[in-house]
C-alpha cells in the first residue's frame, strides 16, 4: 500500500516538476533531474518510506523555482538566436525590453507563459479586458500617435530634469520630470554625450511609444484575441511606420529612454529595482541584443494603407 501511494505521489511530483522545468526555460530547474531518478528508484526497489524524501525536496524545489522565476533578474534571452531576419522579429526587437525585463524571450511573439501577466497589465495599464476593449485602445493610440504634436526631449544634465518641448514653432511644454543621478548618467551614456556637455535634445522622443502597440499585438495573440493575420497585419503596419521614423537602432534607444522615464513618471527611490529600465541597458550595451545584431533598415514586409491600424474582423 506504501509503495503504491508513494509511487503515485511520485509520478505527480516529476511531472510537476517537469511542466515547471519546461515552463522555465531555464536549466536550473532541470538540475534537480536527479531527485527525480532519486523517486523512481527508491520505488522500483520497495522503499517507499525513503521516497518520500526525495519527492517532498523537489516538490519543494519546483515551487521555489516558481518563486525565483517571478523574481528573476532580467536577462537577454532569446529562443532561436539564429532565427532568420523578419518583419515579425525587428517588430519583436522594438519591444525587446519588456521581455527582457522578466528574463524571457525576447524574440517569441505568442508566449503561453505571460497569459495571466498579459491579463494583469492588460487590465491595470489599459483597462483592457477582451478582445473588444483590446482593439479600440489600438485604433486610439495608433491615432493619438499619429495626430499628436512632434516633440523634443531636453535632458540638462548638469541639473538632472528633462522637459518634453513641442516642435514647429509651438512654445508650450507638455512635461517634465527630475531625474535621479544614475538616470542622468544612463542618459549621458545612451547619447554619447561627454562630460563637457550639459545638455542633449532627443528628437521625436514621442514616437518611442509604437512599441505600446507591439506589446499589444504580442499581447492580444498570446490571450487568443487576436489572429495570426491579424497579428502579423499589426505588427508589419507598426514596424514600417516606425522604421521611418528614427535613422537606427540608436535613436530608438534615445527615444526610449527618455519616453520611458516621462511615462513612468521619472526618478525616484525605486529607480535601482526597475526592471524595464534595466532591461534597457542590457539592450543598449549588449552585443548580443537584438538593438546591436539587426539591421536597423531591414526590408520590412508592408500592407495596403487602411483607417486605424487594427482593421480587424470577428474571429
Amino acid at each position: 500500500m506504501l509503495t503504491a501511494v508513494a509511487g503515485v505521489v511520485g509520478v505527480l511530483t516529476i511531472a510537476a516538476w517537469a511542466v515547471v522545468a519546461w515552463g522555465a526555460k531555464r536549466r536550473d530547474p532541470w538540475l534537480m533531474a536527479p531527485l527525480a531518478l532519486a523517486i523512481v528508484v527508491l520505488v522500483a526497489v520497495g522503499e517507499a518510506g525513503w521516497a518520500f524524501l526525495p519527492i517532498l525536496l523537489l516538490a519543494g524545489g519546483s515551487f521555489a523555482q516558481l518563486v525565483i522565476g517571478a523574481r528573476e533578474a532580467p536577462a537577454l534571452r532569446t529562443k532561436d538566436p539564429d532565427g532568420p531576419l523578419s518583419t515579425e522579429r525587428w517588430a519583436a526587437a522594438v519591444a525587446a525590453p519588456f521581455r527582457v525585463a522578466l528574463a524571457e524571450p525576447w524574440d517569441v511573439v505568442v508566449r503561453p507563459q505571460l497569459r495571466r501577466r498579459y491579463r494583469q497589465v492588460f487590465a491595470l495599464e489599459w483597462e483592457i479586458t477582451d478582445r473588444a476593449s483590446l482593439l479600440a485602445t489600438v485604433d486610439r493610440l495608433w491615432a493619438e500617435l499619429h495626430a499628436g504634436q512632434s516633440a523634443d526631449l531636453v535632458v540638462d544634465l548638469r541639473t538632472g530634469t528633462a522637459r518634453s518641448r513641442a516642435t514647429g514653432g509651438a512654445s508650450a511644454e507638455t512635461a517634465s520630470l527630475l531625474l535621479t543621478p544614475a538616470q542622468v548618467a544612463r542618459m549621458r551614456e545612451v547619447t554619447g554625450a561627454d562630460s563637457a556637455d550639459e545638455t542633449v535634445v532627443i528628437g521625436a522622443y514621442q514616437w518611442w511609444k509604437s512599441v505600446h502597440l507591439i506589446r499589444l499585438a504580442c499581447g492580444g495573440a498570446t490571450l487568443d484575441w487576436l489572429s495570426q493575420a491579424e497579428t502579423q497585419n499589426l505588427l508589419r503596419r507598426v514596424a514600417t511606420d516606425l522604421q521611418r521614423r528614427y535613422a537606427g537602432w540608436q535613436q530608438l534607444a534615445e527615444a526610449f529612454h527618455g519616453g520611458y522615464l516621462l511615462w513612468h513618471g521619472g526618478g525616484s527611490d525605486d529607480a535601482a529595482s526597475d526592471r524595464v529600465w534595466t532591461a534597457l541597458g542590457l539592450l543598449t550595451s549588449d552585443p548580443a541584443s537584438p538593438w546591436n545584431l539587426l539591421p536597423w533598415d531591414m526590408p520590412l514586409e508592408r500592407v495596403p494603407y487602411e483607417n486605424g491600424v487594427s482593421n480587424a474582423q470577428p474571429q
